[in-house]
């Protein structure tokens, strides 16, 4: 059967047709600090940078037992999720049972479920044969990490705890102290999480330190981006403009997860659903690229972020100033800086210069000045500390002056969902 768009194009899986192998040998730097004894493996990247599908092509579906740091509460949970990934029941019955007999021939049928109590059927030949006995029955409750020692210890099985940096920071401390354990006794550990919480597992525990191996995933490159669409429209036979995969490729900002949403919404946009067995070729206009943008901004909802950090802190007596945007809007400091980030160029990036410039570009006349636009910044960055204390959504580095949005897809929906262009409420 001729592929799907939806088998070649995986923003949520593992793609399989359009893996692309990174040129930092990666795969190879994983492979070796996985089977690395006694170390713990602390896997770190951008939000949306392909950490987990790393993982499972180096270790492979099968031999992956993956669960998230989400929710998890003590180091218990994680060993319950890891056999609950084995299938293995939360407590087991065993029944030993015992009879006697006296006389000729007899078949006893004892009815279990009933503690210490048995209920006989005799049969057999000869009157005044008398038969009898007893049942006990245990259960048995899982026994945590050390039933996953018994199970799986030395084996080709990996367990990625995917978020580590969800955890609260005081389960952190004890879900490393059950990790370093856990490596002791031969089970392969890899921690996943965001960039600026690589470090986490060391800092819950620093009696660790020495014993985690770290494996640093960046932000992927143009040419890394591109290969995805090539290779992915190569197998739909679908002939496309260079110019619009360069496009494409601006709008992931390094990521490929939505690489590959912005190449299958354009197979759908462009009714690519099927490989085709000629080749066909392509033209996409303005108004078809936006479609795809608008479109593939739907899988990349930040409404309740972007809703927090567009109203800002409550004000008390003096009302912000507004000001008029080129796009027909109107809104206040905290718009026309959300607006200045999400204009052309898309990057992740602004020194405070270049953020004072684009965001005086969205305006009309008067625009937000540079205290104002800093004092924004500083409170972005912790209005989404204390809402998002998981994420790092939005940052201000005072010292450097840099404001950044780690999150791709945060960008994107900045720039293509229309969020910006509501009315202020």
């Amino acid at each position: 059967m001729p592929l799907r768009a939806q088998e070649v194009f995986v923003p949520g899986s593992f793609p399989r047709h359009t893996y692309i192998e990174r040129p930092e040998n990666l795969e190879h730097s994983l492979r070796d600090a996985i089977s690395t004894p006694g170390q713990i493996v602390s896997l770190s990247g951008p939000s949306k940078s392909g950490k987990t599908v790393l993982v499972e092509k180096v270790v492979g579906r099968d031999n992956l037992i993956t669960i998230t740091g989400a929710s998890i509460e003590s180091p218990d949970e994680v060993w319950n999720r890891v056999l609950d990934w084995m299938n293995v029941p939360s407590s087991t019955a065993s029944t030993d049972a015992s009879g006697w007999k006296v006389g000729g021939n007899v078949a006893k049928e004892i009815a279990v479920g009933i503690p210490s109590v048995a209920q006989i059927k005799v049969g057999g030949s000869g009157e005044g044969e008398k038969s009898g006995g007893s049942t006990e029955t245990a259960t048995s409750q899982r026994r945590g990490l050390a039933q996953v020692v018994a199970e799986i210890a030395k084996s080709d099985f990996v367990i990625l705890i995917d978020d580590f940096h969800y955890m609260h920071r005081d389960v952190q401390v004890e879900v490393a102290k059950s990790l370093k354990e856990a490596v002791r006794q031969d089970l392969k550990i890899v921690t996943a999480a965001v960039t600026h919480r690589g470090d986490d597992v060391v800092r819950a525990n620093p009696e660790l330190r020495g014993r985690v191996l770290g494996v640093n995933l960046g932000y992927w490159q143009s040419s890394e981006l591109r290969q995805i669409a090539e290779k992915g429209f190569g197998m739909m036979h679908a002939a496309i403009p260079g110019e619009f995969v360069d496009k494409l490729v601006a709008e992931a900002a390094g990521s490929p997860q939505l690489m590959q949403s912005l190449c299958l919404q354009s197979c759908f946009v462009l009714d690519v659903r099927i490989a085709s067995l000629i080749k066909k070729s392509l033209k996409v206009d303005d108004a078809t690229l936006r479609r795809i943008f608008e479109q593939t901004s739907a899988s990349t909802d930040f409404r309740s972020l972007v809703d927090v950090l567009d109203v800002g802190p409550r004000t008390r007596g003096t009302e912000r100033k507004t000001y008029k945007f080129k796009d027909g809007g109107t809104g206040d400091v905290y718009r026309a800086v959300l607006k200045g980030v999400a204009a052309d160029p898309p990057q992740l990036s602004f020194q405070y210069d270049e953020l004072l410039a684009r965001t005086s570009q969205v305006c009309v006349d008067d625009s937000p000045v540079g205290s104002s636009v800093t004092s924004t910044c500083v409170q972005m960055s912790a209005l989404s500390l204390e809402k998002f204390p998981s994420e790092r959504v939005v940052d201000w580095d005072e010292q450097k002056q840099v404001f950044d949005v780690p999150d791709p897809l945060l960008l994107f929906y900045l720039r293509w969902s229309g969020r910006l262009e509501e009315t202020s409420s």
